[in-house]
């Protein structure tokens, strides 16, 4: 059930599915320009094991604008939050970011790690770099990131080059979000990844937060670009407690493309790390 939620920034759009005193509970992040409706095509694999809460962070989807005008990966997790405390849930959280979502998801576990017991990082950059997310593809020079998704052309670009998105409950979903954000606001939330990175990689907040993650990586992903994930894997890779995986034949998007993969990529991680907390309790 979607509700919009009051924080002290503004109001947070949330997707509330299953009860908040569920033992398993999810929360879905999506990246800059994105919505909640990006993980439609993935909740009902993941909603009879989980609670599943989507949010869409600040300027985004049908959350409202900052109060303050200020958009920072500390601000929008941090609105996140005070929107989870909202719903009064109180076990522990399993945070599931895509892209820029994936660093949200970081900066929450930086913020209240006690409250979060695994992380799902989907095509998430590790370095400055890559933090735009477009420096490796052709869309990089194009100023106003905001708008790219009005032309059917550049929404494709979130996609595999071979995936058909007539596919999709929603074809236009990527158009839809990418249009909801105001493009000045838009300009402000693509800045926010690369100022994050800039004051401590990817590699080092994990490593400083030791949250057993998962860390997903698209083959065919055009916005990270295979540059990007390469410098990712790279950064991140001799982290304690993280896992790489890579989805074969989809793209940024992956939870939209391979949706039922990914859900049962989530399970098998939570439960292999749930197993080796309790065999360490032993």
């Amino acid at each position: 059930m979607e509700k919009i939620l009051s924080t002290s920034e503004g109001n947070v759009n949330t997707n509330l599915i299953g009860s908040i005193n569920n033992e398993k509970i999810i929360v879905l992040v999506p990246g800059i320009n994105g919505s909640i409706e990006y993980f439609n095509e993935m909740i009902p694999y993941l909603k009879d094991k989980y609670t599943v809460v989507a949010l869409d962070p600040m300027g985004q989807g049908k959350s409202s604008k900052s109060k303050n005008d200020q958009y920072t990966i500390d601000s929008e997790a941090w609105n996140l939050l005070e929107a989870i405390a909202r719903l009064k849930i109180t076990n522990q959280l399993i945070i599931f970011g895509a892209g820029v979502g994936g660093l949200i998801a970081v900066n929450m576990a930086e913020l209240r790690g006690f409250t979060i017991s695994k992380m799902i990082l989907l095509n998430t950059p590790a370095t400055d770099k890559y933090a735009d997310m477009d420096a490796s593809s052709s869309v990089a020079s194009i100023p106003l990131f905001g708008k790219l998704a009005k032309s059917p052309v550049k929404a494709g670009m979130y996609f595999d080059k071979k995936f058909d998105r007539s596919k999709l409950a929603n074809p236009k979903v990527v158009d839809e979000a990418a249009n909801a954000v105001d493009h000045k606001i838009a300009k402000k939330l693509q800045k926010m990844s690369t100022d994050y990175l800039g004051e401590k990689f990817l590699n080092k907040r994990l490593r400083a937060v030791k949250i057993p993650t998962l860390a997903l990586y698209s083959d065919g992903d055009q916005i990270l670009g295979e540059a990007g994930i390469k410098d990712a894997k790279a950064t991140i890779g001799r982290v304690p407690d993280l896992t790489v995986e890579d989805i074969k034949g989809a793209g940024h998007l992956a939870m939209m493309e391979e949706p039922k993969e990914v859900a049962e990529m989530v399970i098998k991680f939570d439960e292999a790390t749930t197993k080796d907390e309790e065999d360490n309790k032993d």
